[in-house]
């Protein structure tokens, strides 16, 4: 009778006891769920910040070999985020033959010039947060004042990598912003030169653009915003030949003294 007594005496747990215990469990899985989402949080984050620096790395790169091969900008407009330009591409002609007739006589400069030489047109334009790129191969007359662009989409004088295309290099930009000015050298400066900003209408006087990228990408709940504001300058190396050594160097014969 006493054994069976001792044991109907063993404790459990009460329902306090359980109420803690369910308590400290729960804090610690959600202790341990907010590490692991901390964690993943900021891989993704980090992820997608490489990334988007990546691809507008890339974009920058690009950009900065054709600014090598810019000729001549054609419009900088900063009001409707845009710009385009002419990029010299290889051509079978030699510059006698564009610069000199047969008798080694130089080409006028006139309205009706035939000479020509082989461009890639390139415009970047921004719109809805995407940045387009549209390429167009053709003949630049530059001999002419105005010059003049014949597009010339599907002759055989143009490489598959030079045929006419549109791309869209960037995404989820929510600012570009570009800039044109003109460099021209002054010894009587500080610097040695004089900057001035270019309009509409005198942006093929530009001889660098300023170009600002602002990515940013709105996330909801607690992620993290992915923001990068890039600001990079870009000379074309031709016009900047051409107002360093003023009457030294030419590429082209604009003027006619060539």
């Amino acid at each position: 009778m006493i054994h069976k007594l001792e044991k109907n005496n063993k404790k459990a747990f009460t329902l306090v006891e359980m109420i803690i215990a369910f308590a400290i469990l729960s804090f610690l899985a959600i202790y341990a769920w907010r590490i692991y989402f901390s964690g993943s949080e900021t891989m993704r984050h980090t992820v997608t910040q490489s990334q988007i620096q990546a691809d507008i790395r890339l974009f920058l790169d690009k950009l900065e070999a054709e600014m090598m091969a810019c000729y001549i900008f054609e419009t900088v407009d900063t009001e409707n985020k845009k710009f385009s330009f002419y990029t010299f591409t290889y051509g079978k002609k030699s510059l006698d033959d564009i610069y000199y007739d047969r008798e080694g006589k130089p080409y006028g400069t006139g309205s009706d010039s035939q000479q020509s030489i082989k461009v890639l047109r390139i415009e970047y334009s921004w719109e809805d947060g995407k940045v387009t790129k549209k390429r167009t191969p053709g003949w630049l007359y530059f001999l002419r004042s105005p010059m003049v662009f014949q597009a010339d989409p599907t002759s055989n004088a143009f490489t598959d990598d030079e045929k006419e295309a549109t791309t869209v290099p960037l995404k989820e930009i929510s600012e570009f912003e570009v800039k044109g000015y003109y460099q021209k050298k002054n010894n009587e400066s500080d610097t040695g030169f004089d900057i001035t900003p270019v309009t509409t209408e005198t942006a093929r006087s530009t001889t660098f653009i300023v170009l600002r990228i602002h990515a940013l990408k709105d996330e909801v709940g607690s992620r993290r915003d992915e923001e990068i504001d890039v600001v990079t300058k870009f000379y074309s190396s031709i016009r900047l030949a051409e107002e360093a050594n003023p009457g030294y160097f030419c590429s082209t014969d604009r003027d006619g003294s060539f």
